[in-house]
């Protein structure tokens, strides 16, 4: 799979103040970019597209706020 280039359309800047992923950004692993997607894979490639960080000290600050 590949990058179409229709992910661009949904493309999102970073949020000031806060993490990308508390703000409901998801990440696109193909693309290499973070879009704003209610669904579960993105709409260019078709790829699953990441919900939460990888690294463990981001994660649990994550879930931390999702707690909240």
């Amino acid at each position: 799979m590949s990058c179409n280039g229709i992910c661009h359309r949904y493309k999102n800047l970073a949020p000031v103040g806060i993490r990308r992923y508390h703000k409901g950004r998801k990440r696109c692993n193909t693309c290499g970019i973070f879009i704003i997607w209610d669904g579960l894979f993105c709409p260019c490639c078709k790829m699953q597209l990441r919900v939460q960080s990888r690294y463990r000290k981001y994660k649990e600050k994550f879930q931390e706020f999702q707690r909240i």
